[in-house]
């Protein structure tokens, strides 16, 4: 079983970047996973332990190609 890993953490799915690393995996050809971001839209928001950031995650093996991603926009 492949290990997931977390690229990324954004407070927002508003975020730019957030928006510009989805779509930069997806021209890569980078499978990946974001948890928490329908989280992240509730109205009002709470500011809680159990709030946590939305996550962007990837395989292991791709991890390195996507951290590169990221940096690029960083």
């Amino acid at each position: 079983m492949k290990r997931i890993i977390t690229v990324a953490e954004f407070s927002n799915a508003l975020d730019v970047k957030y928006n510009l690393l989805k779509d930069m995996l997806e021209q890569a050809e980078i499978p990946y996973i974001i948890s928490n971001e329908n989280a992240r839209l509730v109205e009002p928001f709470i500011h809680s332990p159990g709030n946590e950031a939305i996550e962007i995650k990837v395989y292991e093996d791709q991890f390195e190609e996507a951290n590169e991603i990221f940096k690029s926009i960083r």
